[in-house]
């Protein structure tokens, strides 16, 4: 129990994690030296249906091997989509469906989840559902959501984080008649950024190496669409950036070096009420944030960097802002956004409580497993029963033991979006008040959450978003009836 009480107070600490990875008798690698906003920021391409019907258009993607450059002058062997990490994005509209057909290139069983998608249960990307090798599978999304930000990523069952972690993420963004509406900037000014941290090898691999159960710590590159510390040229005037942190381990405290503010406009489930200017905006594993930044006060030449206030020295830097031309710009970002449909705590038929948390493993290194109700995850065992249609609240507690042992744990639940009623019994902050469906809940503390169960019955699952404590056993089943 003291060592896991030692090593559990350690984990939390992402940045000492070389001296954790020297405790556990494993050297960190080191990257390549890659000199830092060098590259332009790639942004990544956008793909066409195959063809398209009355109500639905058809995509087709194939996951493979690649060979690609991503730190200059070495060569990296990637999995990705169409062979691009990122993947291509899919820019879709709220209420036409979608088919994506999958066809499986790459040596490993693969699935596909779209993030934050109401989707029936045989294609949301059950971890069991696979597709094989050389197979291919459709998966159809009604895309019955408001605008909103989202990603797809594989979903597969125990290997997950590697998957991810070799490239199998890419955006898909919804649009809809009111996003439309406002004057938010447009076209080449909305940007989305995927921001994930990576280790190599001298000869430009990929260097996967989670720290047993505790995920993939130290890394010492960061990129932004698969582009190492990239530099982006703006004209002085407001850009809206989405960014996404597909990272596997690793949360972000994101911050302009100017000290201007970051105006963040929406979260996981799409436009929140108003705006909200934030110094600092905390963006756990998979959460997403739109914000629009206003280069029009910066005389051209100016260099602005995007920080990560978690860390320090290089991996405390994401990427640059050169502000090098003049644009006349007609954004603007207005004080309404998005009104919220009332979701009223009374309307709750029951109250579920579920306990995130460490368990000592003997077999592990260290000897931890992350469990759920004390549980670790079996395909074949179903957690909760909610009715369709039935409001419920679940109160979601990050056990740590004795105070110490114990992770921060982004919690995502598949299916629904939810409202966070409350933190340790406050309510939210502001820029958490909108819909979410990934909530970072810190060791020792609790949430509870408010969603309803709409549109489908099936099968799904709630799960850790650190994808090393999600193939570990950090997932639990519940199926809507």
């Amino acid at each position: 129990m003291l060592k896991l009480t030692v090593l559990g107070g350690a984990a939390v600490l992402l940045p000492i994690a070389p001296s954790l990875s020297t405790f556990l008798g494993k050297q960190a690698p080191a990257s390549p030296n890659v000199a830092q906003f060098e590259v332009p920021l790639a942004i990544p391409a956008t793909i066409e249906p195959v063809r398209s019907e009355a109500t639905t258009d058809v995509f087709e993607l194939t996951q493979r091997l690649a060979r690609v450059e991503i730190l200059p002058g070495l060569t990296t062997t990637i999995w990705g989509y169409i062979g691009i990490f990122p993947g291509p994005t899919f820019r879709v509209r709220s209420g036409r469906q979608v088919v994506v057909r999958q066809t499986n290139l790459l040596p490993d069983p693969v699935v596909v989840h779209q993030h934050g998608g109401l989707t029936p249960a045989d294609s949301d990307g059950y971890p069991t559902d696979v597709i094989l090798p050389g197979a291919t599978r459709n998966y159809t999304y009604p895309n019955n959501r408001p605008a909103s930000t989202m990603w797809y990523h594989d979903h597969a069952m125990d290997t997950t984080g590697y998957h991810t972690y070799m490239g199998l993420a890419g955006f898909y963004i919804y649009g809809d008649d009111l996003d439309d509406r406002l004057p938010l900037p447009k076209g080449e000014c909305d940007v989305p950024p995927l921001l994930a941290d990576r280790t190599f090898a001298s000869d430009g691999s990929l260097v996967f190496d989670p720290l047993g159960t505790i995920g993939v710590v130290g890394a010492d590159v960061m990129l932004v669409n698969g582009r190492p510390w990239p530099r982006f040229e703006v004209a002085n005037r407001a850009y809206r950036f989405r960014f996404l942190n597909a990272s596997n381990t690793s949360s972000f405290d994101l911050a302009l070096s100017s000290g201007q503010p970051l105006v963040q406009i929406a979260a996981d489930g799409g436009l929140l009420p108003a705006p909200v200017s934030l110094p600092v905006l905390p963006l756990a594993m998979a959460e997403r944030a739109d914000v629009v930044i206003d280069f029009s006060a910066y005389p051209l030449g100016s260099q602005v960097v995007l920080e990560n206030r978690q860390l320090t020295g290089r991996m405390g830097q994401v990427m640059r802002f050169d502000v090098t031309r003049s644009e006349t710009d007609d954004s603007a970002v207005p004080s309404t956004l998005r009104a919220l449909d009332p979701l009223p705590e009374a309307s709750a038929v029951r109250t579920r409580d579920w306990v995130f948390g460490p368990r000592a493993d003997s077999n592990a290194m260290p000897p931890v497993e992350w469990v759920i109700n004390g549980n670790e995850f079996d395909p074949d065992r179903i957690d909760a029963r909610p009715s369709l249609g039935d409001v419920e609240i679940w109160r979601i507690t990050n056990q740590a033991v004795f105070g110490l042992a114990g992770m921060d744990h982004p919690v995502h639940i598949h299916l629904v979006t939810f409202r966070i009623l409350d933190v340790d019994g406050q309510p939210p902050p502001p820029h958490l008040g909108g819909w979410k469906d990934t909530v970072l809940i810190p060791k020792g503390h609790q949430a509870r959450l408010i969603m309803r169960f709409t549109d489908f019955r099936g099968k799904y699952i709630m799960h850790c978003h650190n994808l090393e404590h999600e193939d570990t056993a950090m997932m639990t089943n519940f199926e809507v009836v």
